[in-house]
């Protein structure tokens, strides 16, 4: 029978979302412990054998008691063998006293299937008849210079048999941008020469491998579970693996989010495009999308008018929408008037440009090129 995993990471319980208003941060708050819920919810149904968390499950080591018991209060509904949670680098384990899990601990001591594992040893456990061996790497510190990983290639060699399992929380080089190397960064290959059937990271909020699905992968990067800013570009991730005998032999990309964050950059020039802009917000589920759009370009009054009067009607709908906008006044046939007099080459060139609809920017263009000209 295969060891089934549900695998996840990041999901930074606790985060405060300030940026937003008061009514939209509880919103976002509560979905981290909804995504995660429904994290679970999903891992009993798959029969799944271990429940993992590869770091930052809080946001800090300094998290609310009550929102430590929610937490504790979703991991206890797993039905499986073990949750193993580790420490990653914002809620990192410097010794006994570290409030966060200090806490945690006392939230979860009546369920033995809850394993945090603070130090760098070797965790076994049998399922389906197996032994199945966890090596976990917990983050001593917010950042560091040298990965944790080095100690598991000797310990892994004198296992005689098993699924070996590596649990690390750290940038790896190649798939998230760590300049001073501040971030615990493991190098591929020493991932793929530690012995493991795989290892299952945090740190990087994106997913790894890039593919929904697949056979095998030497290391799977969870992903944050549920986005949690605009530069959050998927849904929320985490990973199901199927392992058979001491190898991955099947995963899947699970996405928990219900919530999306969308960024909107768009050059505006014509009222169609202020048209195609409504219609690409109305695309939307509106209730679950954080909308920023950073808009320039040049329009008319009229046209600046019609973009107004569409947000104002969009917003409410949304659980935020923001909106960033630089235009330049594009001209039109009454100010071409007021501007220019009657029978002169300047307006019979405006005029005839902005008559042209396949090319709505070009009288303003011009008239900006005549204003320059005449200045000089």
């Amino acid at each position: 029978m295969p060891i089934r995993i549900i695998h996840t990471a990041d999901n930074h319980i606790g985060l405060p979302f300030r940026q937003y208003p008061p009514p939209v941060a509880t919103r976002l708050i509560e979905e981290r412990f909804l995504a995660l819920g429904r994290l679970v919810a999903e891992a009993n149904d798959r029969r799944a054998h271990f429940f993992v968390v590869a770091g930052d499950l809080f946001d800090s080591t300094r998290v609310r008691m009550s929102d430590i018991d929610k937490v504790a209060t979703l991991l206890r509904g797993f039905a499986g063998v073990a949750v193993i949670v580790v420490p990653g680098n914002h809620d990192h384990f410097t010794g006994p006293e570290t409030e966060v899990w200090k806490r945690f601990r006392t939230a979860t001591e009546s369920d033995a299937r809850i394993d945090l594992l603070v130090d760098p040893v070797v965790t076994s456990y049998e399922a389906e008849g197996q032994a199945v061996h966890f090596f976990p790497c917990p983050c001593p510190s917010k950042t560091g210079s040298d990965s944790r990983i080095g100690w598991v290639a000797a310990a892994a060699a004198a296992l005689a048999d098993g699924l070996r399992i590596g649990i690390a929380h750290g940038n790896v080089t190649g798939l998230g941008l760590d300049a001073e190397g501040q971030y615990f960064t493991m190098e591929p290959a020493a991932l793929e020469a530690a012995g493991m059937a795989t290892w299952l990271l945090g740190h990087i909020h994106v997913p790894f491998p890039p593919t929904e699905s697949g056979e095998r992968s030497p290391y799977f990067m969870a992903g944050a579970h549920t986005p949690d800013s605009l530069r959050c570009r998927h849904a929320g991730s985490a990973w199901f693996l199927e392992c058979d005998g001491d190898r991955v032999a099947r995963y899947e990309r699970l996405a928990p989010g219900r919530i999306s964050f969308v960024r909107i950059e768009q050059e505006l020039v014509s009222a169609n495009d202020v048209a195609t802009l409504v219609r690409w917000c109305e695309a939307f589920d509106a209730g679950t999308t954080i909308l920023d759009l950073q808009l320039t370009g040049r329009l008319s009054a009229a046209e600046k008018a019609d973009l107004t009067a569409a947000i104002d009607r969009l917003q409410p709908g949304f659980l935020n929408l923001t909106i960033e906008a630089a235009f330049h006044d594009r001209i039109d046939a009454a100010r071409i008037a007021a501007r220019y007099p009657d029978g002169g080459l300047a307006r019979r060139l405006l005029t005839s440009l902005s008559a042209d609809p396949e090319h709505p920017d070009a009288a303003t263009l011009a008239h900006e090129l005549i204003e320059e000209v005449s200045r000089t």
